[in-house]
């Protein structure tokens, strides 16, 4: 049975790549899965028929992937817990144990 449609307004929102586990490991097993078949495509398929729009279709889903995997990325909060770290190692004092 079909649903009544009430909800189809609402946005899903997912959120960032950090918050669901493993999401990001996923994608970027996908997107790599993705980069081997155009280099499949390219060394063995270059003569079948429909290998340019194959490729294309490759490209443009690993381009729309890349875009949705690092659209949330903030570099100034990678910056912020990199500049945390004392620069002497010997500051660096490990956590007590609870």
């Amino acid at each position: 049975m079909m649903g009544s449609g009430e909800n189809i307004d609402k946005v899903v929102n997912v959120g960032s790549m950090d918050d669901v586990g493993t999401r990001l490991k996923f994608l970027a097993e996908l997107y790599e899965l993705w980069q081997t078949g155009i280099d499949i495509l390219d060394r063995y398929d270059r003569d079948t028929p429909f290998y340019a729009e194959r490729r294309k279709e490759l490209e443009n889903a690993t381009r729309l992937l890349y875009w949705h995997m690092t659209k949330d990325y903030n570099e100034n909060a990678e910056k912020c817990e990199i500049d945390i770290i004392p620069r002497n190692p010997e500051a660096i004092k490990d956590e007590p144990k609870s």
